[in-house]
């Protein structure tokens, strides 16, 4: 069998194809048969993954669990900033919000074990992939633009969906997995996943603990960073048969976290959810899948200022709720679709110290809840595929009846109707796989949006935007060899009424940010190489580019980030790994000042940059393995573009920071036992 490259550059014994279908199958896997003895386990690969290469039309399918370089912080956005395409607002070492091809909020949706993810402070603190452990999940998916229907409504720039396996156990027994990871600057994260039981029922536990302190950018700088995370999910699964999985999950995580941009602390940072799941797999001509799931969450978060003498505290809650219906049917030859319902309904409520009358953080918890806003949203959708006798047509249909009542300011009540859709040609001639794919989303304004100012009137909320309207074209080719591999995606958007976030507006008497709509045209996109140059050395080269404009203002559109090149030198043995990862960004002169988005705005003009960066691996057995690595080689100092003030980094040590600066020199060591 002929020596194939992957999407991360490793060496694998499968054609394309079989690479192609199995890699396809990942992202709806849910009911597997049961595996033969031994099989149940993926067997740890003595590897780095230092970027991705696209192997999939418009699509990224990745394994959260294996090291990568540079070392993502314990969060969600920085484990997806190692993909290309994406970048995150840094605010400190952790809950950066993760923005793809200039896209952000809820534009970008992300779910995690079949739950969208909220988040509850008005001020980002807490972007939904705060909640999130990434090694704790199995597979990470990421759908580039709106090329589906079937996770929601809105989705413009595209979709992440952070997966755990079901499946029958083959006998019983226990597996599972320890991993230890630290690192400079006070960092170190544990994390131990465990799963027990038979063939008819299962335990499931994973749970994780991640630290940081305040790092050093290149400068010797002390940058306001520091933060804690721990994580729990169980689940108990029942299997009655190969084809049946039903699930019953529980989830917590709470943390802490100072940020540089801002005085408030992020006292509390917590996320309970519970969920409950089925998926029933059927052998015959017409129905393939059923799957329906239930679930509830509760976000709760503090910020406040009581540690540093000063009585500022607010508590926001979030409630969020919701459900999904799914039916796959296929005639096994002809075409195959999906059809199904989702429902989601939110509660933003919050608390606030009256310093004439309260002080400190009993006095704020003591408080009753004032409800914010709330929203509903029901979606129909279907999707089918089309097997054409050159090819295969993907289409997709989607309707939303979303409302949205506001409990503050002017108050009201409002409702649309959304639509969606897209269609997607994909074709497959020997070694090359080529796509084209057009798609339409409305997109509803979400709370953060319409928390602003209105524009045109003093005390109101921006409650009168108009949803967003992205017609967007997806065009790419995956070519591969027996000795390289190129894949290339390319997008082109135009956007109706794009909702931009503008700070310092004069509204009134008063200087305010406030949520107003444009339009907008986007276009850019993604290119990688993987060239083997041996049966253990690789070569994996990747470039990514967005280019924004603000059509309404005749200006740039805020918060692009600009040109990034990486290029990536490993060797991969049956042993040892090792390898270098240097990482190219251009300056960006095409800023929109004090506009961009709900996660940020553009203050500054940004430097160009380089970062070196080197690892090193070792699998002395099929159970353990050892990788250490230096990011930041040379102690580079630099930002990124769409970095976050530094007006809040206030610690013994540190300097006012203009931008908040990245992490100087890290080295950090990480130890995978799987048993």
């Amino acid at each position: 069998m002929s020596k194939k490259i992957n999407e991360t550059g490793r060496l694998v014994g499968l054609t394309p194809l079989a690479l192609a279908v199995l890699t396809a199958l990942a992202p709806t896997a849910w009911a597997q048969s049961a595996p033969a003895d031994g099989d149940n386990e993926r067997p740890i690969e003595v590897m780095v993954i230092t970027t991705e290469h696209m192997e999939l039309p418009g699509m990224i399918v990745t394994d959260p669990k294996q090291p990568r370089q540079p070392l993502p912080a314990y969060d969600g956005a920085d484990f997806l900033k190692t993909i290309p395409g994406f970048n995150v607002n840094r605010k400190g070492g952790a809950g950066g919000d993760p923005s793809f091809r200039g896209m952000a909020g809820s534009r970008l949706g992300i779910s995690a074990g079949g739950m969208m993810l909220h988040t509850a402070c008005g001020g980002r603190m807490d972007p939904p992939t705060a909640y999130l452990y990434p090694e704790a999940y199995d597979r990470v998916t990421v759908i580039k633009g709106p090329q589906s229907v079937r996770y929601g409504g809105g989705n413009s720039a595209g979709m992440i969906l952070f997966d755990k396996d079901h499946h029958q156990l083959s006998e019983s027994g226990a597996s599972g997995r320890i991993s230890l990871t630290g690192a400079s600057f006070d960092r170190h994260d544990e994390i131990v996943e465990v799963k027990v039981g038979a063939e008819q029922h299962y335990l499931d536990v994973t749970a994780s603990n991640a630290n940081g302190g305040h790092y050093q950018d290149g400068d010797g700088n002390k940058v306001q960073s520091s933060y804690r995370r721990n994580n729990f999910r169980g689940a108990l699964g029942w299997t009655p048969d190969q084809d049946t999985v039903v699930e019953l999950s529980y989830g917590l995580s709470d943390g802490e976290a100072e940020y540089a941009d801002r005085a408030n602390k992020a006292r509390k940072i917590a996320n309970e959810n519970v969920s409950l799941l089925m998926k029933r797999r059927y052998r015959h001509d017409w129905i393939r899948n059923v799957e329906a799931q239930a679930f509830y969450s509760e976000v709760d978060h503090i910020m406040d200022q009581f540690d540093q003498g000063v009585n500022s505290g607010t508590n926001p809650v979030v409630d969020n709720y919701g459900g999904r219906l799914l039916v796959e049917l296929t005639t096994q030859r002809h075409w195959g679709a999906a059809v199904g319902t989702d429902y989601n309904a939110s509660r933003h409520r919050s608390r606030t110290i009256d310093p004439s009358q309260d002080n400190g953080l009993d006095d704020l918890l003591s408080k009753p809840l004032s409800s914010n806003s709330e929203f509903t949203d029901l979606g129909l959708f279907a999707e089918v595929d089309l097997y054409l006798p050159q090819g295969i047509l993907y289409t997709g249909v989607r309707w939303d009846h979303w409302q949205a009542d506001l409990h503050v300011a002017q108050g009201g009540s409002r409702s649309e109707e959304l639509f969606s859709g897209f269609g997607r040609y994909e074709l497959n001639t020997g070694g090359d796989q080529y796509y084209a794919g057009i798609g339409y989303v409305e997109r509803a304004p979400d709370h953060w949006e319409i928390w602003k100012a209105d524009a045109t009137q003093s005390g109101a909320k921006a409650f009168d935007l108009a949803p967003e309207r992205t017609t967007q074209l997806d065009l790419g080719w995956i070519h591969q060899r027996e000795r390289y591999s190129l894949s290339a995606s390319l997008f082109y958007s135009d956007v109706r009424d794009y909702i931009l976030v503008e700070s310092k507006v004069p509204v009134a008497d008063s200087m305010l940010t406030v949520s107003r709509n444009v339009d907008a045209t986007l276009y850019g996109g993604e290119i990688s190489a993987v060239l083997l140059l041996s049966d253990y050395w690789s070569l994996t080269n990747t470039l990514a580019y967005t280019h924004g404009d603000n059509d309404s203002d005749n200006l740039a559109l805020g918060q692009i980030s600009p040109l990034e090149a990486n290029f990536s030198l490993n060797y991969d043995s049956e042993q040892w790994a090792f390898g270098a990862l240097w990482r190219v960004v251009a300056a960006q002169d095409r800023v929109a000042l004090n506009q961009g988005n709900i996660a940020g705005q553009d203050f500054s003009e940004s430097a160009g940059f380089g970062v070196l960066s080197l690892y090193g691996g070792w699998m002395p057995n099929e159970t353990v393995m050892l990788t250490l690595g230096v990011d930041n080689l040379l102690d580079k100092a630099y930002s990124e573009h769409v970095s976050k003030s530094g007006a809040g980094n206030d610690i013994p040590g540190s300097e006012p920071l203009f931008k908040v600066t990245e992490p100087g020199r890290t080295a950090w060591v990480k130890l995978n036992y799987r048993f």
